[in-house]
């Protein structure tokens, strides 16, 4: 029992990360109320997890915190290309749909590609020091080469939000975000894409 109960047992391990990624949960809810700062959070989120895991005794609060500070304009432009890649392929869908139906399969199955890409582009991006050219190509690399792990990581984030609206939405405002973000990132690292940053 003495050692279950240590600082390096087990239990404090399994609820210290647990405070951690319902702290980071509350700290990046808040941080994108201002729709801008949404980039910029991501972000500090995929980093100050990638920083707790690898040191666990760290304040989760610093460490977003400074993250959130050091990534301003690369948390903007991440921000733009999202929202462009999200919605440029969604408006091309809808008129495709509307006018050409014929066109809209082909376009779809784009957008499909698109969708993978844009789910593992934060990650790459993130947690190196790519320009968006790099990250891009590194991204591209990824989801051609390592597609189960892309298409794992595309769906994690709908069977944790299926998972809250079908139980209790107030799990994924808790640790569900964070819950997300930090298994999406254990596959990015199980992947081994990351550089040496």
């Amino acid at each position: 029992m003495k050692n279950i109960l240590s600082i390096d047992g087990w239990y404090f391990r399994v609820f210290s990360k647990l405070a951690n990624l319902i702290l980071l949960n509350l700290i990046f809810v808040v941080s994108i109320l201002p729709i801008v700062t949404t980039g910029i959070s991501i972000i500090a989120l995929i980093n100050s997890l990638q920083e707790l895991k690898e040191d666990g005794s760290l304040s989760a609060l610093k460490v977003f915190t400074a993250h959130f500070k050091n990534n301003l304009t690369k948390g903007l432009v991440l921000l733009v290309i999202e929202v462009a890649g999200f919605s440029i392929p969604g408006v091309l869908i809808f008129l495709s749909l509307k006018h050409v139906p014929l066109l809209s399969t082909l376009i779809m199955i784009l957008f499909s590609f698109l969708l993978l890409l844009l789910v593992v582009f934060p990650f790459v991006y993130a947690l190196n020091n790519y320009s968006v050219k790099e990250a891009f190509f590194q991204t591209v690399a990824f989801v051609t080469v390592k597609i189960a792990y892309a298409i794992a990581i595309f769906i994690i984030p709908i069977a944790i939000i299926f998972f809250s609206l079908k139980y209790q939405i107030i799990f994924l405002f808790l640790i569900g975000i964070s819950l997300i973000f930090y298994i999406q990132l254990y596959f990015i690292n199980k992947a081994g894409v990351l550089s040496e940053s």
